[in-house]
């Protein structure tokens, strides 16, 4: 079963449009930035104003996947590739500059407004910057869109597949670029070996570098199941940005068109699932989210109940046992105050704690 088409353009903007609006920005101040060489250009803004016209969703699923794994301790070799413009003067992932960003994400519908409405400043400089090169130069690589909901059963029937126990939140087609050496590659084990498709589920931060540059995890082989069920079972959820529209936690499960290649892709009976050994060998197709939110959880605490004091019998027994619980507080203080020796201090210490041990005891 096939199920891939491929970008031939990779939603490449006309370029005369934006060559005009680039030469405007040459001849009156468009931009509230200083020129710099790291400035975003007009170029770019309006680029990227396509991009979220297109399918906020979408580019909101894949800021999620790379805020996931930037969130990561292998953030330096899962984000493939890296923006160029937050490399440091040695030509280093500067990691501290990329969560400074991310901290100050807003939702891209108010980002969408403000390249619409030119309310921005220059603090939003390095925002573009990122979004710019995470929306549309990573998107040339490999293109989102979303499934609306009432599609779900379209492409479950497609894939010859029941529907999940767990349904998705989200789903997103994924449409990979001819221009990518992995897509090349893929493309022409696709026309020699026979295909099909496996369910892969994994942690949400190795999704990025495997869509846009089509490695595997760790370079490690990737097990594929055959239904969505055992491969969610596999997928851990994943931390978000804080304004995704996807859910603050998220779990994925990706649809994977494979090679059927010999020695590269072996098949567990038993254990009902494929191994798969090259990269090469396989090409995601379809991106299924399930989101949660922390209203969730906030919902379940405020069903807990709630711890009621008596205070009339609490103090009534404080009174009750106030010589123990005072004699015990003198011996601590007095402890404290002197410095005759650690053995007399110990000594105090251990005659204070006994004295109101006892009296929050019966005795």
């Amino acid at each position: 079963m096939k199920l891939l088409s491929f970008l031939d353009n990779s939603h490449a903007v006309e370029v005369s449009i934006c060559q005009t609006l680039s030469n405007a920005a040459n001849s009156c101040a468009l931009l509230p930035f200083a020129r710099t060489k790291n400035t975003p250009t007009v170029k770019q803004l309006y680029k990227l104003q396509k991009h979220l016209e297109s399918d906020l969703l979408a580019c909101d699923a894949r800021l999620s996947l790379f805020v996931a794994a930037a969130n990561s301790y292998r953030c330096e070799s899962l984000l493939c590739p890296f923006p160029e413009d937050f490399l440091d003067s040695k030509q280093r992932p500067n990691m501290n500059a990329i969560f400074d960003v991310i901290a100050d994400f807003d939702r891209l519908e108010f980002i969408l407004q403000q390249i619409l409405t030119g309310n921005y400043s220059s603090g939003h400089k390095n925002v573009f910057k990122l979004l710019y090169a995470v929306l549309v130069k990573h998107g040339e690589r490999v293109a989102l869109s979303t499934l609306q909901p009432c599609e779900f059963e379209e492409l479950y029937t497609h894939l010859k597949i029941s529907a999940p126990s767990t349904p998705p939140t989200q789903i997103f087609e994924v449409t990979p670029s001819l221009k990518c050496a992995h897509t090349k590659a893929y493309s022409s084990l696709r026309d020699q070996y026979p295909v099909k498709i496996g369910f892969y589920g994994g942690k949400l931060e190795e999704l990025y570098s495997m869509l846009t540059v089509g490695c595997l995890p760790l370079d490690e082989p990737i097990r594929l199941f055959c239904n969505v069920d055992d491969a969610l079972s596999q997928s851990q959820y994943g931390s978000s940005w804080g304004a995704s529209r996807c859910g603050a936690l998220l779990s994925c499960v990706a649809v994977v068109e494979f090679a059927v290649m010999p020695t590269l892709v072996i098949k567990d009976e038993e254990q009902r699932h494929v191994i798969v050994h090259d990269a090469d060998c396989i090409q995601i197709s379809y991106l299924l989210f399930f989101g949660k939110s922390f209203t969730q959880y906030e919902t379940a605490l405020m069903l807990q109940p709630r711890v009621y004091v008596d205070w009339d019998a609490t103090f009534r027994w404080l009174a009750s046992k106030k010589y123990a619980i005072s004699l015990g507080v003198y011996l601590m203080m007095l402890s404290m105050s002197m410095s005759s020796g650690r053995g007399v201090l110990y000594r105090l210490a251990t005659s204070g704690i006994y004295a109101i041990r006892k009296g929050f005891l019966p005795i």
